[in-house]
């Protein structure tokens, strides 16, 4: 197959200095994107995956994304910790010319320390995050969440210890087609739930279930048919962690979406790198431990 992305960036992106690793609160972490899913709108949906997720675990309803609240500066600013101005992805399409992010991912930082890494996508501008040598499995199966799902379950039974990425685009399809929260915008939500259980049930499947950390969220919300404005609709997004570390309940700490990438780290033992502006958001990972090897 044809490369789609130079390799350049991949030289030019600067590899963080690393500090001492603290305890492993987890082996695994998944997080799973609602593409402009709003928190209203997880609520009011026919959501119960999510809903159970956030009974079982802590939820922040009041998370707040990046500045530019578009699909890819978003998303890069999950996973890689910082803001757009910081790693580079300020435009929103595919652009195979314009290389990759220029910061390293929490991805990349795992995969650099052995762990596995996968991201499973339905748009194929999310290729922009997957630096080469960071990604140990990329997949974009098709648009539909059923499809993405199946892809990630099937992954998500056998994976090794690290972080896999899942992203369900429905919800911001339905909103730019037919207007946020609207019916057919709810019914979207409900339908990526039902994905989302897919992903759940081959978690929940595995022996060692308890050493997973789910992170449940999204990149924007939105208003009207549109998204990307300083609005609250579209900077409010919704954020729900499931671990057997989590304490339990919602919670209104302050929470930005960088912040996911620092806790996706911190949940694999992994200190988080002095670039990052994103930080652990510390009650789903547990009491703090005395520090240890990360591998």
């Amino acid at each position: 197959m044809k490369r789609l992305l130079p390799l350049l960036a991949l030289a030019l992106a600067p590899r963080p200095a690393l500090a001492q690793v603290p305890a492993r609160p987890y082996d695994h972490v998944v997080v799973v994107s609602f593409d402009g899913m709003r928190p209203d709108g997880m609520e009011r949906a026919d959501a119960p995956t999510l809903h159970r997720m956030r009974a079982e675990g802590a939820a922040a309803l009041g998370a707040q994304t990046v500045g530019d609240s578009s699909t890819l500066p978003s998303h890069s600013s999950m996973l890689s910790g910082v803001e757009v101005r910081a790693h580079g992805m300020d435009f929103d399409d595919f652009h195979p010319e314009r290389g990759f992010i220029r910061v390293p991912t929490a991805l990349y930082v795992a995969h650099d320390l052995g762990f596995s890494t996968a991201m499973f996508v339905s748009k194929i501008k999310l290729r922009h995050i997957a630096v080469p040598g960071s990604v140990d499995r990329w997949s974009r199966p098709h648009w539909s969440c059923e499809r993405v799902a199946a892809a990630a379950a099937e992954y998500l039974a056998t994976s090794t210890a690290g972080i896999t990425f899942i992203h369900f685009s429905e919800p911001d399809d339905s909103g730019h087609r037919f207007g946020w929260m609207r019916a057919r915008y709810l019914q979207s939500i409900a339908r990526s739930d039902r994905c989302f259980t897919t992903v759940m049930n081959a978690v929940e499947a595995r022996a060692d279930r308890d050493r997973f950390l789910v992170i449940a969220t999204a990149d924007h919300g939105g208003h009207g048919r549109r998204h990307g404005t300083h609005a609250p609709e579209d900077l409010h997004i919704p954020w729900v962690a499931w671990g057997s570390r989590v304490t339990r309940g919602d919670f209104t700490d302050p929470v930005r979406t960088t912040d996911t990438a620092a806790t996706a780290l911190g949940a694999l033992g992994i200190a988080v790198p002095a670039g990052f502006t994103g930080r652990p958001v510390q009650r789903v990972l547990g009491p703090v431990t005395p520090a240890t090897p990360a591998r």
